[in-house]
């Protein structure tokens, strides 16, 4: 039996025509009932359909707020400090920062505020749950968007994981008789399929300023909310650090003539699944992030581009003086911290872009610094 979501995308098809693919994700992602994230179910880590740096353990927000605690430190101990984090899921990485802040951060535990940005009602409740242990000694705010977060004066530290692969992408593809086209949804018998468009001036644009190369078949991913996403947040923020953590590469890897498919890919129950259009709601759909789009934007709206780090390097400096220490790290610690970095798991495959408006000129994140053990 065909799910609801399934109905409703069929039905708005038969009534509008064939549907933009990052409309059919958006919907597959997060329709207020029936989409992947917004249904409230687990979909992270051995319980759901995929890991993430945060299902590993708590050694990712504990590095975070060592990060946070030395630009705090960097810009004299301001109060209040912001914390915010935008698509926190259930909020265990959030969990993770200020439980680590609580006990070994006290100077930052004072003045720090968290602001979670969290549009879907079954999160924010899974969220407040998870950090009812902190109200009493952290202010602990949500906002729907970015939008909704009124204009920040206070520094702030702002930090996702795996939010921008998320964000829904339209679909170019190039064929030599027709050009460019714009991959739509359409139905069949059996659900649903693909029907190919000729392309409209705005993505044409795009695929111009990417030098998407033109070779049969190939197929790539445009991004159209990341540019108006990183555009709001630099005009929002004051003073601060925004890092993104995700998997992704700059435009000329990302469009890079030896990746004909694009990057587009799909995961239910930890098994990567063959078709995007399959069980909408029900898999996860993902594609990875144009570090290139949000670094160029950034500038162009005040941003300082601090370094694209992979894991392996950026939790490696973070974590340098511990290792230095003459105490032995815990296993679980090293172990957690080895999922983090090991190029057989987030190592190389996930980055953090480092970007920052008005930091003092002689602090360089630890992040950014070159790993010295």
């Amino acid at each position: 039996m065909a799910s609801p979501l399934t109905l409703l995308l069929a039905e708005k098809i038969k009534q509008n025509g064939p549907l933009r693919f990052d409309h059919f994700m958006a919907s597959a992602l997060y329709h207020p009932l029936h989409g992947f994230y917004s249904s409230g179910q687990t979909r992270t880590g051995t319980q759901g359909d995929f890991l993430t740096p945060v299902s590993a353990g708590p050694v990712l927000g504990q590095l975070l707020a060592r990060q946070a605690d030395e630009l705090h430190a960097a810009l004299g101990r301001p109060h209040p400090f912001l914390l915010c984090e935008q698509g926190a899921d259930r909020g265990l990485l959030a969990h993770d920062l200020l439980q680590a802040i609580s006990l070994h951060h006290p100077n930052l535990l004072s003045a720090a505020q968290l602001h979670l940005l969290e549009p879907l009602p079954a999160l924010t409740t899974q969220q407040r749950s998870h950090l009812a242990p902190f109200h009493k000694t952290t202010q602990i705010f949500w906002h729907k968007d970015i939008t909704s977060l009124p204009l920040i004066t206070s520094p702030i530290f702002f930090y996702s994981s795996e939010l921008l692969d998320s964000f829904p992408v339209r679909l170019a593809r190039y064929s030599g008789s027709s050009g460019w086209q714009e991959r739509f949804v359409t139905t069949c018998p059996a659900g649903f399929d693909w029907i190919d468009l000729p392309a409209p001036d705005d993505l044409q644009s795009q695929i111009r300023h990417w030098q998407i190369p033109q070779i049969e078949g190939f197929t790539a991913e445009v991004r159209p909310s990341a540019s108006s996403w990183i555009h709001t947040l630099a005009q929002q923020i004051h003073q601060g650090i925004i890092l993104t953590l995700d998997y992704g590469m700059p435009a000329a890897d990302l469009y890079h003539p030896t990746r004909p498919n694009g990057t587009l890919a799909t995961l239910r129950r930890h098994t990567q699944t063959t078709n995007p259009l399959a069980l909408p709601g029900e898999q996860d759909l993902t594609s990875h992030v144009n570090f290139s789009e949000l670094t160029t934007v950034g500038e162009r709206n005040g941003l300082t581009t601090l370094g694209l780090v992979d894991f392996a390097n950026a939790w490696t400096r973070l974590a340098a003086p511990l290792f230095q220490n003459d105490q032995p790290l815990p296993q679980p610690w090293t172990r957690n911290f080895q999922h983090l970095t090991h190029p057989a798991f987030f190592g190389k495959s996930h980055h953090v872009l480092l970007q920052s408006k008005n930091l003092p000129s002689d602090f360089t994140p630890s992040i950014a610094r070159p790993t010295t053990l």
